[in-house]
């Protein structure tokens, strides 16, 4: 059974133009998602309308 598995190369570190551009993803994904946070915000509270107020507690 040992004879079967093979053993993996280790991975090739990034390079840091690899690095930049993975930082640099990872912050457009981020400024994506908060924008979408952001709208579906708004789009909610302009779909309740200002009656979202005039609700019994």
């Amino acid at each position: 059974m040992s004879e079967s598995r093979r053993k993996l190369p280790a991975p090739a570190a990034f390079s840091p133009e690899d690095m930049a551009r993975r930082k640099r993803r990872n912050i457009a994904l981020a400024l994506v998602l908060a924008g979408l946070v952001v709208f579906f915000f708004v789009v909610t509270l302009v779909k309740t309308g200002p009656a979202i107020m005039n609700r019994p507690l």
